[in-house]
């Protein structure tokens, strides 16, 4: 799959939204940016993970994002500056080309995922603070990939689906293998 592949083919999609309807609690508002890079005519999805010393989710596979900041004049901005403190990704190396439906999390997060590719040349730098190392896995791995699996987990008055995509020897589960399905559904 190629570049424009990805741009025609998300374009035609339109995707349910994957909130839980939470309502005993209110949603912290988040965003995150599903980056992709073309290299050598592969579409790589560029993820991250988590530093170990972390109080959230330590040692976790996850995309660059986080809370919405006081300085963000939108959640496309929280994504975009999120990725830049994580990764050292300029905003002006990202073209951002889509969204995906917020995800929400029984950890009381409500996230936004955008889609953008990151030019080829863009320098990426782990902020060791936060991201322990970058990790570039091929789009396609996700695309049709018979070992990534769902369990159903119950919680009061609810079914909570625990999406896992085991790929490239990264255990890759949670919101992030969640909103990696929703891309994988937004593609196909």
């Amino acid at each position: 799959m190629k570049k424009q592949d990805v741009l025609s083919r998300f374009t035609m999609r339109a995707l349910a939204p994957t909130q839980l309807e939470i309502t005993h609690i209110k949603l912290k508002k988040s965003a995150v940016l599903i980056p992709l890079v073309e290299r050598n005519n592969q579409i790589f999805i560029i993820l991250t993970k988590r530093a170990a010393h972390l109080r959230h989710h330590p040692g976790q596979i996850s995309f660059p994002g986080g809370k919405v900041d006081a300085v963000d004049k939108n959640l496309q901005a929280t994504a975009l500056r999120e990725t830049h403190e994580e990764l050292g990704i300029d905003a002006s190396n990202v073209n951002v080309f889509g969204e995906l439906p917020y995800h929400d999390t029984i950890t009381g997060f409500r996230i936004k995922p955008y889609i953008g590719f990151v030019k080829e040349d863009a320098i990426m730098t782990a902020n060791i603070g936060e991201v322990s190392e970058i990790i570039e896995i091929p789009l396609v791995n996700f695309l049709h990939n018979e070992h990534h699996f769902m369990i159903p987990i119950l919680r009061p008055k609810k079914s909570v689906n625990v999406y896992f995509k085991p790929t490239s020897g990264h255990a890759i589960w949670g919101a992030t293998a969640a909103i990696i399905e929703q891309l994988q559904l937004s593609l196909y």
